[in-house]
């Protein structure tokens, strides 16, 4: 059973500061799911803790060492022992349940060897309200009182 341990925002930035260090060359992703709302709660000084843990963080990436790095967190990795939450490698095809223009709205940051994408907010937020899992709509909640988004 997979380990529900990611919920708060800095987890997210020091899981990225580490890649961004063990990368030999520079490498990119789009990072999306509940890891990226996570992002944006640490970019803005948040630290409110997710109100139902998730258990994944969802890159996409074409970069083969990042793409190796990704597999060797996958759920009963090592990396989930030490870290109690995995990886969940995604297909590029993910980004077309995204708001038309996301890449317009998207946020980029750098850490060491590795540039990250994170769609805003409101369009990570859009596929969540279309599945309307419990746990999305809660996430989409939690998005809405720390003041991620508006509506």
């Amino acid at each position: 059973m997979p380990r529900r341990e990611l919920r708060y925002p800095q987890q997210v930035v020091e899981w990225l500061e580490d890649w961004g260090r063990r990368l030999s060359k520079p490498a990119s992703l789009i990072l999306i799911g509940s890891g990226a709302l996570l992002w944006h709660a640490a970019e803005r000084g948040i630290t409110t803790p997710l109100p139902e843990n998730s258990m994944d963080v969802d890159p996409i990436t074409d970069d083969e060492e990042l793409a190796r790095l990704a597999y060797d967190a996958m759920i009963g990795s090592e990396f989930e022992l030490e870290h109690g939450w995995h990886v969940n490698l995604m297909p590029k095809a993910v980004l077309s349940e995204l708001p038309t223009g996301w890449e317009t709205r998207a946020s980029k940051k750098t850490y060491c060897n590795l540039t990250v994408t994170v769609p805003s907010p409101q369009d990570l937020i859009a596929p969540k309200l279309r599945r309307g899992e419990p746990r999305d709509l809660k996430h989409a909640d939690w998005a809405r009182s720390v003041g991620l988004i508006s509506e």
